[in-house]
């Protein structure tokens, strides 16, 4: 009970400024024993090596209470009961990770593992029940330390064979290893392994040569190296652990300090008053301390932590600025550029799946549109971001033996984009897209707020783009439906002209046809009869004014899709019918300086139809060019090419006139629109020439450029032999 009360005795020990950089090696190392455990807890490398580093900081902070003890009996106790409990068990624990690490068989090894522990026992019972290990302590300049007995020897022999015997273990294994990445794993551990125990070197202090304890820096560069290197290579994790020990150590330093100091400065006042007065004391430097802790606390955590508060508000601020973001661009904007703000990423490109067209894209910055995604769905680096959901450096990669499978594609995917970090959009566990960036402006490396910011960032920003693209498919939805039904629209109001002019149609031809066939029979008879000059060319015209009323109600008929009565259906060859028109128009073009070129591509150029009515669609394609050169200039040319495309005959018929202009673009189809002069035209030719075709089954379009010209494209299905 002496012994126990000393140890906790806070009048046993003095500030020693020599036993802080042990103190914290050794909290350090245990903070990181804790944290590799908790990566995998049923992985036996996990274990082994936690319990070799906690038995390291077990040795560390053991010096740094033997330094500042201030009675040799209290550094004697913290010497053999805890310090030298943990040099002790190092060994064995470490040639234990030897074996795991290098996968040697432990069901042939047990014994002799076991082997390993039954003198690490016996040395521990000697060292605390008899001076055969440990005969005392020594003072220095620095503090405690222990004085070495016969034992000692023995016990560092065998703490020199498990060494050795340990670091074999890892040389054949290298030896053995044959892939590249492994390999330069297990060297990192040798590397390690060889740091670590150069930290032995402490115990030629036990023999009389008074030299500080620098084994603490070893140890902690031998319990960070392999701990980086069991731990996925994600050494952002284990600074994470040890930025938290450190602000943890400092802010319990800034608040538990001034309480130490009150009590230890006021400990000669209160140790006179009554037990009752001296509670009440207690009490109230309890309760002043409990204010001091809430009010100081959350400024001192700041103070340590001002990165992770200014993360913290940047993303505040950008979840409140998403929900006013409706289209992509501005939500891909937004979040590239607090992703630069934070990160000071040197680029940052967004690439999204395009459901639609089974295809990946990149999003929202125009600079990278140009590049090559040649990604599948199946590709095996995707399959895994898909899977893990993991933000991934392209150091792990490459360093990694555990990314073996999917390496060569992601080192393909890293390089093709020319990026260092990539951080997965899951939605329903899908991979929807893929946030990349650039290596930092500053050259520094990515670190661990940098990770936990793009872990956060993420998760809003899947949400967000999710969110943006359903809105834009709703916005594209109703704009199709409304297309739809403008389109609908036209298609009733064009049905009700054509209902209207067939009604009018018939009536003319029922009204008009019979007196106007007498006419025209009547005149024809008389022209056989009369043989004056002058009265037969009164009748000529007679008989022509006649005929040209029947073709206007022809035409009329053929608009209102009503037949004029049997329609020969035959083979139409239409470079010969094309040639037909041109030479039959052929003196009144040429009086209107309007030269006609054909050109056939090909051949032949046969179709099933009537060919006078697609005579007559030409006839009105060749004048209405004729009108809209004669707009603008005395004479021009007009050219007419046949090609064959598959199963389709295209005839292309280009004029140098005056363009259609955009207002009449939507119109020149329609029923009685005309841009001619009154009593030059009907507004018929074009309505017919569109029913004529798509009669024979196919379309007709136009391009135009106002004040350049205009181009129809007429296509028809060709004759199938």
């Amino acid at each position: 009970m002496i012994m126990i009360g000393a140890i906790f005795n806070p009048q046993s020990y003095f500030f020693n400024p020599y036993s802080l950089p042990n103190l914290i090696s050794g909290i350090l190392i245990m903070a990181e024993s804790v944290f590799v455990f908790l990566q995998n807890r049923k992985s036996g490398v996990n274990i082994s090596f936690s319990l070799a580093t906690f038995s390291a900081g077990m040795w560390l902070t053991g010096i740094a209470f033997q330094y500042s003890s201030i009675d040799q009996s209290v550094a004697l106790i913290w010497c053999r009961y805890y310090c030298w409990f943990g040099i002790i068990f190092i060994t064995p624990y470490v040639y234990l990770f030897s074996c795991m690490w290098a996968g040697v068989p432990l069901r042939k090894n047990l014994k002799f593992i076991y082997l390993c522990f039954i003198p690490a026992i016996i040395f521990y019972i000697l060292c605390i029940s008899s001076d055969y290990i440990i005969q005392g302590v020594l003072r220095s300049p620095w503090g405690f330390y222990p004085k070495a007995a016969f034992g000692e020897k023995f016990l560092i022999v065998w703490f020199a064979m498990l060494a050795l015997m340990s670091f074999a273990n890892l040389v054949q294994s290298y030896k053995k290893e044959t892939v590249s990445i492994r390999k330069s794993q297990v060297r990192l551990v040798i590397i390690a392994f060889i740091l670590g125990f150069v930290g032995a070197i402490d115990f030629i202090a036990n023999y009389g040569i008074p030299i500080y304890s620098l084994g603490g820096i070893f140890a902690l560069l031998f319990s960070t190296i392999i701990g980086y290197t069991i731990v996925n290579y994600r050494l952002m994790e284990i600074e994470t652990a040890i930025h938290k020990t450190i602000a943890w150590f400092f802010t319990s330093v800034a608040l538990v300090g001034p309480l130490a100091a009150l009590l230890y400065l006021t400990k000669d006042w209160y140790i006179k008053l009554s037990p009752a007065i001296m509670w009440g004391y207690f009490g109230a430097v309890l309760l002043g301390f409990m204010f001091f802790v809430t009010t100081f606390q959350p400024k001192i955590d700041n103070f340590f932590q001002k990165g992770r508060v200014y993360i913290e508000n940047e993303l505040i601020k950008f979840s409140g600025e998403l929900i006013h973001l409706k289209s992509l661009e501005e939500v891909i904007a937004k979040i590239t550029d607090i992703i630069i703000k934070i990160t000071h990423a040197s680029k940052v490109i967004v690439i999204l799946y395009n459901e639609p067209a089974k295809e990946w894209v990149v999003a929202g910055n125009k600079r990278y549109e140009n590049i090559d995604l040649e990604l599948s769905i199946e590709n095996p680096f995707l399959k895994w971001l898909a899977k893990n959901d993991r933000i991934l450096n392209y150091k792990f990669v490459t360093t990694d033996p555990r990314y073996e499978d999917m390496r060569l594609p992601a080192e393909e995917y890293f390089k093709n984009l020319d990026v260092i970090m990539c951080a997965p959009l899951i939605l329903n566990e899908r991979l929807v897209g893929i946030i990349n960036l650039g290596p930092k402006v500053n050259m520094k490396l990515y670190n661990s707020l940098d990770h936990q910011f793009l872990t956060r960032l993420k998760n809003q920003s899947t949400i967000a783009i999710s969110n943006s693209l359903v809105y834009g498919r709703v916005e594209e939805l109703i704009k199709i439906k409304t297309d739809e039904l403008v389109k609908t629209q036209r298609q009733l109001v064009h049905a009700e002209k054509l209902a209207t002019v067939g009604t009018l149609a018939g009536g003319v031809a029922h009204e008009i046809n019979n007196p106007l066939t007498a006419v025209l029979m009547n005149a024809q008879m008389l022209l056989m009869t009369v043989k004056d000059k002058e009265d037969k060319e009164s009748l000529q015209l007679i008989e022509e004014a006649a005929k040209r009323c029947r073709n206007i109600v022809q035409k009329l008929m053929v608009y209102s899709r009503k037949s004029m009565g049997t329609r020969e259906i035959t083979e139409v060859d239409l470079a010969k019918a094309l040639d037909s028109v041109i030479k039959f128009l052929g003196y009144q073009l040429a009086q209107e300086n309007i030269k006609v070129e054909l050109k056939l591509n090909g051949g032949p150029f046969l179709v099933k139809g009537c060919q006078n009515e697609l005579e007559q669609v030409f006839i009105n394609m060749l004048l209405n060019a004729k009108d809209a050169i004669r707009k603008i200039k005395i004479g021009g040319r007009v050219i007419i090419s046949i090609s064959k495309n598959n199963d389709e005959i295209i005839i292309k018929v280009q004029d140098e006139g005056s363009g259609i202009p955009k207002e009449y673009a939507t119109k020149i189809f329609d029923p009685f629109f005309t841009t001619k002069d009154v009593g030059k035209g009907t507004g018929l030719g074009l309505s017919i020439s569109q029913s004529i075709i798509e009669e024979h089954n196919g379309f007709i379009t136009f391009n135009t450029q106002e004040g350049k010209g205009t181009t129809f494209i007429i296509q028809l299905p060709a004759l199938k032999k």
